[in-house]
């Protein structure tokens, strides 16, 4: 399950995509993260939100306690997993719910950074190492209201002991352990979890609520591009163009890639009437978008969902000349072949697709799709 951020992409920029250079001077941030304009008065360090995020309760500790007191705490976690998958407790996958360990084990709801963080603060209190893992889930674009472009990442938790790895996710069907990855330390986490609130609250219309927390997550990781581009997009979407501006190109310039910081830029130079430079971060996000694996992925999807097989096997082409690592370009270029009657091509696709596939879950799926296809011919 997928983690609400407005984040940025991953890729590497070339001198011929430079940014305007009337922006490279120093960003004078002190409006953005003051709240004036958004509050009618500056925020105070004091006012920041301070939650208690992998805390627990007596009676969550008193479960805990019970739960194979005798045993090694790696047993003790295994003892845990299969409570969970026993439904012993439950949690529904809500995205727009980002709460505390606490919070969602007794509303047994939350997203997938919710999820972990309740799973790693029980296996912490049974005495487990635990970890959060950022799992580089390909993105998935989206439009979320007219300002803001919206990209998903996925969180889980690890457990390394004497006997390997273990992975605890919200839905261990789909993980897929050929994604790059990697360990995120708690107060990056943490600052996700203000940073995600942050955006929940904006939709809610929280002003007040919905600023604290984006600064919070900007206290305690404020070189994080991807936070910047959440304050902006705050900002952007209660009117105050000028404190978005400020934190979009403090976003860019901490990582000039960010797609996110780069198209929201667009939209508000687009909306001020400053077509020129709107134009300039336009060609720049086509420039990003085109050479996005992922995206030519998410517009072969849609182009082969409306029929046109011809477009779709067309891009997929070029995802897989950019990358060739991923088992769903190859899956969808073969079915992409098999429609345009392409017989032996969308062989040799559907064959490196199932040479890349690691989970048999999804061997499974793509049989099942296969066969169906097959079927209703």
């Amino acid at each position: 399950m997928k983690t609400l951020l407005l984040l940025s992409l991953l890729l590497f920029l070339s001198a011929c995509a430079r940014l305007p250079s009337g922006h490279i001077q120093p960003i004078d941030l002190e409006d953005a993260l003051s709240g004036e304009a958004l509050l009618g008065r500056t925020v105070s360090m004091e006012e920041l939100p301070q939650e208690d995020l992998l805390g627990l309760d007596p009676e969550i500790r008193a479960y805990l306690k019970e739960l194979a007191p005798n045993a090694s705490p790696q047993s003790r976690l295994a003892a845990l997993i299969r409570a969970f998958e026993l439904r012993d407790f439950t949690v529904e996958y809500d995205e727009s719910a980002t709460l505390t360990a606490m919070e969602t084990y007794r509303l047994a709801r939350g997203n997938c950074l919710a999820f972990t963080l309740m799973m790693v603060a029980m296996a912490r209190e049974l005495g487990a190492e635990a970890s959060f893992n950022q799992v580089e889930v390909p993105p998935v674009w989206s439009h979320d209201e007219a300002e803001t472009f919206v990209v998903y990442r996925h969180v889980n938790m690890v457990s390394e002991s004497s006997r390997g790895r273990r992975v605890v996710d919200f839905n261990l069907a789909v993980y897929d352990p050929a994604y790059d990855q990697h360990i995120l330390d708690d107060t990056t986490v943490f600052a996700l979890f203000y940073s995600n609130r942050g955006v929940e609250l904006m939709r809610e219309g929280e002003r007040e609520q919905a600023f604290l927390y984006l600064r919070k997550a900007l206290e305690l990781r404020p070189q994080r591009s991807d936070l910047w581009a959440n304050l902006g997009a705050l900002y952007s979407h209660f009117g105050f163009l000028t404190e978005a501006q400020q934190s979009y190109q403090q976003a860019l310039h901490l990582k000039s890639s960010n797609l996110v910081a780069i198209s929201n830029l667009e939209r508000l130079y687009r909306y001020n009437g400053q077509q020129a430079l709107a134009d300039e971060y336009a060609k720049r996000a086509r420039y990003h978008r085109g050479r996005n694996p992922y995206y030519l992925f998410y517009q072969a999807r849609e182009a082969y969902e409306q029929g046109d097989f011809k477009r779709a096997e067309r891009r997929l082409r070029r995802a897989v000349s950019h990358y060739e690592g991923d088992h769903r370009f190859h899956f969808l270029l073969g079915l992409a072949r098999y429609q345009l009657g392409e017989m032996a091509a969308s062989r040799e696709s559907f064959e490196e697709a199932f040479s890349l596939v690691t989970s048999p879950s999804t061997v499974n799926a793509y049989q099942r799709k296969l066969h169906l296809i097959m079927q209703s011919e």
